[in-house]
């Protein structure tokens, strides 16, 4: 990270001081002046969170349509089946629809993939079971879009579909009763940056009449989709995910209450930070390592016995998950072409569960995209995790023809593809890749501040903001001229505990995944080096105690001059 281009914005100083007039204190002033929020009256329409806010969901293309289908097949009687996808979207996706429709009287079946046996997206062989099993009516979530072929199927064997998913859109869809995606481009619906998740709650909104009531039912399981997904924590979104941290402290949900409690969490801290880091990780590890039913029977559990062994068991799971992943990363960075200008991987009995983390690794480390594939076989199923500058699925779209599927979003991506073709996709993805020129890493700074804004009650004030994620990210902040008073390793050496004189103000720092030697030939001895920081502040609560805390991205020398933006 210390070689990354340091960006220092500006905020509107009209702007900040506006909000600061109005009670905002200066940290949090800048970082709403940044987000281009720069009136109270503007932080005051951003930050109201009402039920009633919620959009229309009969402004999503064909959800007229939807609803009268599911209508009818409960007044006759049909049995109903929703086919999810196995990450947390798909598997909150899926529970949400679930309850809903055997809410309204709707004989529900359900069918998650198997990553390694299935693949991405709807296949043949599960529409035929669905229809075997006696279902007249599919509904999907999460996934769909894409699925010509399949919709095809369902209608030769007499089964309707209604498709509600959120991923990119092609210039056609599958030919069904209906499809649901914000992302179509004659949708028009204000916002669509919806998850699988949020777009199986606008159905389940429209369909029960019934917005505020399903909010208060599903907010909490919709917000674990949501931010599992890595959506923009902005409008709709913000809303869904405010009223789901707040429902997750005192949620009715059995199986999600059985997660919280296995993983230690206090249920009145529940942050994104606590879905993002350890709910949504258990979640996804069942159907990284086959077992995505596993995570669906949880948050479908209706008793607290049945589902506490199913949080314990999706725990189990996720350390698998972590032994597998370690592994196949060793093996994946063995094989890296450091020259590259994207990393085309293959690897024979790598399981496809753990491709896309795999990805994303390989890519925070080496900076650029990374495409993991898994053979098994004469196919072989991955994952791809983009960089600034690269959209995964117009690049997968221009090589379709060598590939079985694909689908997914601008910075992640999944794919399918023969072994024969491996080799060909390598080359065509590295020459467009490398027609793009060379894509500048830049660390954005929100603003540079000063020491004594980090205090409790600043750092209070900053953490009103929440909840952050994309689009609306948590600041970055820099302080130049800070004295290394002292720096000792921790958590087994692994990170760096850091005490700082910043303008005679003592404040505390860690820097994950930095070790002492590192530190040391960054500052040349740390030691009484001097040095600007590039850091995200917040409050250290420990026993009963809150102090200010500093958490590190990048450090450098002091007298670099910042790029001002």
């Amino acid at each position: 990270m210390s070689e990354l281009r340091w960006e220092t914005a500006c905020p509107d100083q009209e702007a900040v001081l506006s909000l600061e007039k109005a009670g905002y204190l200066p940290l949090a002033a800048r970082t709403l002046a940044r987000r281009g929020i720069c009136s109270p009256e503007a932080a005051e329409a951003f930050f109201t969170m009402k039920p009633d806010n919620l959009h229309d969901p009969f402004l999503l293309p064909d959800m007229q349509k939807a609803v009268d289908r599911l209508r009818h097949a409960a007044e006759k009687g049909e049995t109903v089946a929703v086919y999810g996808d196995y990450d947390a979207d798909g598997v909150t996706a899926t529970c949400v629809m679930i309850r809903a429709l055997r809410a309204f009287g709707i004989d529900c079946i359900w069918h998650i993939p198997d990553r390694e046996r299935d693949g991405y997206g709807l296949n043949a062989e599960a529409v035929e079971e669905l229809s075997r099993r006696g279902a007249s009516l599919i509904v999907t979530v999460d996934t769909g879009v894409t699925a010509y072929k399949e919709a095809e199927l369902a209608k030769s064997l007499g089964v309707d579909m209604i498709v509600t998913d959120h991923h990119e859109c092609r210039s056609e869809w599958p030919d069904a009763v209906a499809v649901i995606n914000p992302r179509r481009p004659d949708s028009g619906y204000p916002f669509d940056g919806l998850a699988g998740v949020g777009v199986a709650f606008k159905l389940v909104c429209a369909l029960t009449g019934d917005w505020r009531g399903s909010l208060i039912r599903y907010a909490d399981i919709v917000a674990l989709g949501t931010i599992a997904d890595i959506m923009p924590v902005t409008g709709e979104n913000r809303l869904l995910i405010t009223q789901g941290l707040k429902a997750m402290a005192v949620t009715r949900n059995p199986g999600l209450k059985a997660l919280l409690s296995e993983t230690g969490q206090d249920f009145q801290t529940i942050t994104s930070d606590t879905v993002a880091f350890v709910l949504a990780p258990r979640i996804n590890a069942a159907g990284r390592v086959g077992r995505a039913d596993a995570a669906l029977e949880l948050l479908l559990a209706d008793n607290g016995v049945q589902a506490a062994e199913l949080a314990r068991s999706l725990c189990e799971l996720n350390d698998l998950r972590q032994s597998l992943e370690k592994g196949v990363l060793q093996q994946a960075k063995a094989m890296v072409e450091p020259t590259a200008s994207a990393l085309v991987l293959a690897g024979e009995g790598w399981p496809s569960g753990i491709s896309g983390i795999v990805a994303a690794r390989l890519c925070d480390q080496f900076e650029r995209p990374v495409f993991i594939a898994c053979l098994d076989g004469d196919l072989a199923r991955g994952s791809a995790r983009g960089i600034a500058g690269v959209h995964l699925v117009e690049l997968l779209a221009k090589h379709a023809h060598l590939l079985e599927a694909y689908g997914g979003h601008g910075q992640a991506a999944g794919f399918t593809i023969r072994r024969g073709n491996i080799e060909t996709f390598r080359q065509a993805i590295e020459k467009d890749v490398a027609a793009l020129g060379r894509i500048e890493n830049v660390l954005e700074i929100d603003a540079e501040i000063s020491p004594e804004w980090l205090d409790l009650e600043g750092l209070r004030s900053l953490e009103a903001l929440a909840p952050f994620g994309r689009d609306f990210p948590q600041p970055v902040f820099s302080l130049p001229d800070c004295t290394v008073a002292s720096a000792a390793p921790m958590g087994g050496g692994k990170h760096l505990r850091i005490n700082l004189d910043c303008g005679g103000r003592r404040l505390n720092a860690v820097w994950f995944n930095q070790t002492l030697e590192q530190f040391d030939r960054l500052t040349r001895s740390s030691m009484g080096a001097n040095v600007t920081l590039a850091f995200r502040a917040e409050i250290n609560r420990f026993r009963g105690q809150e102090q200010p805390q500093l958490r590190l991205i990048a450090v450098r020398e002091s007298g670099v001059n910042d790029v001002a933006g």
